[in-house]
């Protein structure tokens, strides 16, 4: 970065070249050659003088090598001062600070074995503060823990319902440069991104513990799955490649929904031949699991009911009508109707039924 004295002096010393001459004229037009001639010499003069301020200055700019670091707490860190011209160079830090060199040197290092200051900020100087720059430094720690929670723990937790899940980072630095992630993995393990966080503290280096928040709403396609949050400490270019990221527990999700009966072909109308079975069965999902009941046209002997399934024994026409299925569970329930109409044998079916009957008549008879 150039200093104001520099960018001064480039600025100027283009703008006193170019305008010289229109100078020169401006303040010796109509005088005599001789005032001219003096005034031309002056203006060189001071031209000459600025420029030589201005190579001075140019030279006395120190640069810092690397300009930025990214350092672990506790590990060593060390950066180059240099001049393009031989100077007096120090360092100022609260860790590894040099005092003024006794004599001109082009470079200078500033090391330290053991960062241990949030705060340290080392800068780099020439005799008389003519010229310093600062060392950007950024001292970073890697997370004691990271977990998630409920912020109140459901008992259970029910489709359609709003809970409120917490992660917490413990102790790290910066704090400003922490991204936490909320994820939900599905029981194939597909991983789906809820939300990302950041908290602008850009101010804090010290290490500080950071709560997050997230509004969770469950689907009774969520049973199964689980919760987790991520931690990832971004720190630039020069900080660890890819970044650092911690993940979380994990929270299992265990949703209670209302049943939802899924029988195939689903809520129909169907016809039964007299003399047939019957037989219907109703299944639903639902959490916690499912009880069933059957609403049937009429009572009969023949009729067995056993959970989701109902078989009625040699149909007759008087069992035409609607059989309703409920499912029921504490959340609330779901009905499915089928409408059954008996029909009469056809005469090709009595006819076969009255030449079977005479034919074990005559067997039985011989």
């Amino acid at each position: 970065m150039l200093s104001l004295s520099t960018v001064f002096c480039k600025a100027e010393r283009a703008h006193f070249f170019n305008s010289s001459n229109r100078i020169a004229e401006y303040f010796t037009e109509g005088r005599s050659l001789l005032v001219r001639w003096k005034m031309e010499i002056l203006i060189g003069l001071l031209i000459s003088s600025l420029s030589l301020y201005c190579d001075f200055t140019d030279a006395e700019c120190l640069v810092i090598s690397p300009a930025r670091l990214v350092v672990k707490y506790g590990d060593p860190a060390s950066s180059n001062c240099s001049s393009d011209t031989p100077v007096e160079i120090g360092w100022e830090s609260t860790q590894g600070g040099v005092g003024l060199t006794d004599k001109e040197v082009k470079i200078l290092n500033w090391r330290v074995d053991s960062v241990t200051d949030w705060e340290n900020n080392p800068k780099c100087f020439t005799d008389g503060g003519q010229c310093e720059k600062q060392l950007d430094i950024t001292v970073y720690k890697l997370p004691d823990s990271v977990s998630i929670s409920y912020r109140k723990y459901p008992d259970p937790m029910v489709e359609g319902h709003q809970y409120l899940l917490q992660c917490l980072v413990q102790n790290i630095a910066p704090i400003g440069r922490l991204r936490v992630t909320f994820y939900k993995v599905n029981t194939t393990g597909e991983q789906t991104e809820l939300d990302t966080q950041h908290k602008s503290k850009d101010n804090i280096k010290t290490p500080e513990n950071g709560t997050y928040t997230l509004d969770f709403t469950p689907g009774r396609d969520d049973a199964g799955a689980q919760l987790l949050c991520s931690a990832m400490l971004d720190l630039g270019p020069e900080g660890p490649q890819p970044p650092a990221v911690m993940d979380s527990n994990r929270l299992n999700i265990n949703v209670h929904y209302k049943p939802q009966i899924t029988m195939s072909p689903g809520c129909f109308s169907m016809t039964i031949t007299e003399g047939n079975t019957l037989s219907l069965n109703c299944s639903a999902n639902g959490n916690p699991a499912p009880s069933y009941n059957w609403l049937l046209p009429q009572a009969d002997p023949n009729t067995m009911k056993e959970r989701s399934v109902v078989t009625i024994t040699n149909m007759a026409k008087s069992h035409s009508g609607d059989y309703t299925c409920i499912a029921i569970n504490p959340l609330g329930n779901s009905t499915c109707t089928v409408n059954v109409e008996v029909t009469g044998a056809s005469c090709q079916t009595a006819g076969s039924a009255l030449v079977a009957v005479l034919l074990l008549q005559l067997i039985h008879w011989l």
